[in-house]
């Protein structure tokens, strides 16, 4: 009797060991992956900022087709000597 319980230990400690192991390893895994998502968002970061940083310009073509408009419609007043 004292023989088949000292073997259950030993099954017991070994499949917590067992599982011990896999979380731990299951732990590595997701650090790993964590990490190279990290850096894929910091890469992903750089790239939109560097892309914004190309199409600034583009948001000052309102404001110059408005001031352009107001030129036109301004020589065109002192042209035609109307109201616009």
């Amino acid at each position: 009797m004292v023989a088949a319980m000292s073997g259950n230990w030993v099954v017991g400690w070994a499949a917590g060991a067992v599982v011990v192991i896999v979380a731990a390893a299951l732990i590595i895994a997701i650090t790993g992956l964590a990490r190279r998502i990290t850096r894929q968002a910091d890469d992903i970061t750089q790239a939109l900022d560097g892309a914004r940083s190309h199409t600034d310009a583009l948001f000052a073509v309102r404001m110059t087709n408005l001031a352009l408009d107001r030129i036109t419609r301004n020589l065109r007043r002192v042209r035609t000597g109307g109201a616009g």
